[in-house]
């Protein structure tokens, strides 16, 4: 499956809500309006992330959504994986399509397997933390190049 612009902003919301204050709960307009995204998805993702144990939402004033899981831990795999299911790089390595006929004499498929195994290592191995840091520091350089 393919990584779609869901997975890439459910990634983002998570991202926002790592800067926020522990006990801070922000709304979904707050956090569409900081990370540039359509208002009208963040509340269908925030109940997938809220579904998957990641957020707690609170109604009423003061109200909003905060992040209750270890950000430490949740790797960039494990939010694709939640919003869109499994993914992989072709077809040819999906366990819910009928394998190809060439499958047994393909010389591509060994390179699929290693470029697969090689992206699901770096998604793995990358925490929302982690791309905190690193958005952070590509603020700080834009704010001194400026």
């Amino acid at each position: 499956m393919e990584i779609t612009k869901k997975a890439e902003y459910a990634v983002t919301i998570l991202i926002d809500l790592a800067t926020q204050p522990e006990d801070c709960y922000v709304t979904a307009r707050e956090i569409a309006d900081r990370q540039g995204i359509p208002r009208t998805f963040v509340p269908q993702i925030i109940s997938i992330l809220s579904k998957a144990g990641w957020v707690e939402g609170m109604r009423g004033p003061g109200g909003g959504v905060r992040a209750i899981t270890d950000l430490h831990e949740l790797s960039v795999l494990d939010i694709i994986e939640t919003v869109e299911g499994p993914i992989a790089i072709t077809r040819c390595l999906m366990d819910d399509t009928p394998p190809c006929e060439n499958r047994p004499h393909c010389p591509l498929r060994g390179v699929w397997i290693r470029a697969q195994d090689a992206m699901l290592e770096v998604l793995k191995g990358t925490t929302v933390v982690e791309l905190v840091e690193i958005k952070q520091q590509l603020v700080s350089q834009t704010k001194i190049t400026a």
